[in-house]
């Protein structure tokens, strides 16, 4: 696993091919001693870094948020679990279509972000969607937002694919429809993953 030092915490390189599974993916203990299951997103300050280093949210505005969060701690920490349950529901859509419960989760928080959201051309006449400041903490939940919507109304929702380790669950975009393997220092059971890729394993499997 590849690590990065992004202010002051340490980031892995983006591998899940999405910036939607990348928000799935902070659950599975990325540190410099992974642990499967440990919660990753452990304060606000992490969360924003998080999004600035998925390129969710621009540099000056993640400096921002941590500021204010230092101010407003408790407003913090209610974005911070509001992340963490948006987290859980694009999970569980993710691997179970049909859970609508979660999915009504997904989709109030993306209605939220899509409220909050700007349409803006650069000088080159490009256009791409921005979160209003007026949003205030919580930017990096809408982000994550965006991004879970963005996820789900592609063809791409039925191209994740699972770690099949007991004690993983990594998700990954695999565009060819094939399993992929956790190689990843996240797997806490890979012992058990060779056994099930080598039982499982198809004569064409790169």
């Amino acid at each position: 696993m590849h690590w990065i030092d992004v202010d002051g915490h340490p980031m892995p390189v983006l591998l899940a091919g999405h910036r939607g599974l990348e928000l799935c993916n902070t659950w599975g203990g990325w540190d410099e001693s992974p642990a499967p299951h440990r919660e990753w997103l452990r304060d606000y300050d992490r969360l924003a870094v998080w999004a600035g280093h998925a390129d969710l949210l621009d540099a000056a505005t993640v400096r921002r948020l941590r500021l204010t969060a230092e101010e407003r701690p408790d407003v913090a920490d209610r974005v911070l679990a509001e992340t963490r349950t948006l987290r859980a529901a694009l999970r569980a859509v993710l691997l179970t279509p049909g859970d609508t419960a979660a999915f009504d989760v997904v989709a109030a928080i993306a209605e939220r972000a899509a409220a909050a959201s700007r349409l803006h051309a650069d000088a080159a006449g490009t256009a791409r969607w921005t979160l209003g400041a007026e949003a205030g903490l919580a930017l990096p939940l809408l982000a994550c937002g965006r991004a879970a919507a963005d996820l789900l109304t592609t063809a791409d929702r039925h191209r994740v694919r699972a770690c099949p380790g007991d004690d993983c669950g990594w998700l990954f975009l695999d565009p060819r429809g094939r399993r992929r393997w956790c190689s990843m220092a996240v797997c806490g059971n890979r012992a058990k993953v060779r056994a099930y890729a080598t039982r499982h394993r198809r004569p064409d499997h790169r």
